[in-house]
């Protein structure tokens, strides 16, 4: 009797221990289920993240997933069938019966219901990427080499309508009727003005690189189709930043962004290796499709702000002041008609500031300083440049002042950032299409970040769902 009690209990408790154990193992493989799922998800999302294009990151710090991969169609399936293939491979139930996990799960579905491409929302992705890179190599808002130019550039005549005071000053010439003189023969002759300013401003619309270089052999003439680039062609659209991931960080400002645009692209006499056009910098400024045009205009925004600081110089210069009045009065047409005193001088000063202004491209493309406001010592040229202008001009290395660089990040500064930010985005282009494997490369096939509604199943009925949004972000 003794015996038989006992073997009615122990069955009686391994009935229910059993039960128990059954449970926690069944709790356990949906817990594993899930986790798996988990792990699954995470492992397969870094993996599509993990393939962001490499040249777009060597040279321009940025990280996007080219969603051509090197080529193809592109596009949100792409990236969705690299997911999928990813998931597969990690929840994979293909291995023999008896050597098969307790899980036995399986994907049933992988959705991705959002997506943000580097060119949404003005180019939002790019430029938080951006200021998390300057982040890291600015030490607060310095922008260097700006200060000095910006201080002064009022004060320095920069937006001086030289233009329009000269177009006032030759109106009020050739309204003014020139003297008449009798020669011997009787017959009445116009007095000629000669005006020496003429010779100056028959100039204006030459080529500045021609007057202000020895040699022009070296300049760059590469040649681009503006209409391949993403500032000339429709975009891709996806569906822009989250505002969770815009709760995490900022876009770059456009002082920001200038100052990445130096750190990042080349520009004359600091050109970068592997380079398209080999003016960047002049290029995002003015758009032209080559770079002999883009140098040439910058020259030529240069020579307007450096001929009204000449001038407004030369209203200062007693001296100078007096000379271009002498010059005038040497006239004849003058002498005979002193209303023309006044515009002609004018001429001459607006003629002579033009010429120093040619005379400081020259300095600053041949690495020396100018400074914004001159002096009578870094003042280089005579009144009688007018007469030969392109002669006149002279070879000053090592002057201080601001260089080339420097009044460059000023003309960026002012340039509108609704044309320097797909400018920039073109030269990214550009660039990463020399390197192997991205001749079709598209900013606006780059994918910043995503969401996906990912779903598993297993062969014991037990599912799980998980929604992810990951990306190149800092949290």
């Amino acid at each position: 009797m003794k015996r038989g009690y006992m073997t009615v209990y122990l069955s009686l408790t391994l009935g229910i221990l059993l039960s128990l154990i059954l449970a926690l193992v069944e709790g356990a493989r949906i817990n594993a289920t899930r986790m798996k799922a988990l792990c699954a998800a995470d492992t397969s999302i870094n993996s599509v993240l993990s393939e962001f294009n490499r040249e777009l990151f060597e040279q321009y710090d940025l990280l996007f997933v080219d969603t051509t991969y090197c080529g193809g169609a592109g596009g949100i399936e792409a990236v969705r069938a690299r997911l999928t293939h990813y998931l597969t491979e990690n929840l994979d139930n293909s291995t023999p019966v008896l050597s098969r996990d307790l899980l036995g799960m399986r994907l049933q579905r992988a959705d991705i219901l959002e997506y943000a491409l580097a060119t949404d929302n003005e180019a939002e992705a790019v430029r938080r990427q951006v200021a998390d890179y300057m982040d890291t190599t600015l030490k607060g808002m310095l922008i260097s080499g700006v200060d000095e130019l910006t201080s002064g550039f009022g004060g320095g005549g920069f937006d001086y309508d030289t233009e329009g005071m000269r177009a006032g000053v030759q109106g009020q010439i050739d309204s003014s009727e020139l003297p008449v003189i009798e020669k011997e023969d009787g017959e009445l002759e116009q007095v000629p003005l000669n005006n020496p300013a003429d010779n100056v401003n028959s100039i204006r619309n030459a080529g500045i690189l021609g007057m202000v270089l020895d040699d022009t052999s070296e300049i760059s003439r590469t040649k681009v189709e503006l209409e391949e680039y993403l500032s000339h062609r429709t975009l891709a659209c996806g569906m822009g930043i989250s505002d969770e991931e815009r709760a995490l960080g900022r876009s770059a400002g456009e002082l920001t962004y200038d100052e990445y645009i130096f750190d990042k692209y080349g520009f004359y006499s600091h050109l970068k290796e592997g380079s398209l056009l080999s003016y960047e910098i002049e290029y995002v400024i003015k758009g032209k499709d080559n770079d002999w045009d883009n140098l040439e205009a910058v020259c030529r925004t240069l020579s307007l702000w450096r001929e009204g600081a000449n001038y407004c110089y030369l209203l200062t210069d007693a001296a100078k002041m007096e000379e271009a009045r002498a010059l005038a009065l040497t006239l004849a047409a003058v002498l005979l008609n002193p209303e023309l005193e006044e515009p002609v001088t004018q001429a001459i000063l607006l003629a002579w500031a033009y010429v120093e202004a040619l005379q400081d491209i020259k300095i600053l493309l041949e690495g020396g300083g100018v400074p914004i406001i001159k002096t009578p010592e870094s003042w280089h040229t005579e009144i009688t440049c007018l007469f030969h202008p392109k002669s006149a001009l002279r070879s000053y290395p090592g002057q201080e002042g601001p260089k080339y660089d420097s009044y460059l990040k000023t003309m960026l500064i002012l340039t509108s950032f609704s044309k320097v930010l797909p400018r920039s985005l073109d030269v990214m282009e550009m660039d990463v299409r020399l390197t192997p494997g991205n001749a079709a490369f598209k900013m606006d096939f780059c994918m910043q970040s995503f969401l996906v509604d990912i779903a598993t199943g297993s062969t014991h009925g037990h599912n799980a769902e998980i929604i992810r949004r990951s990306g190149y972000y800092h949290a």
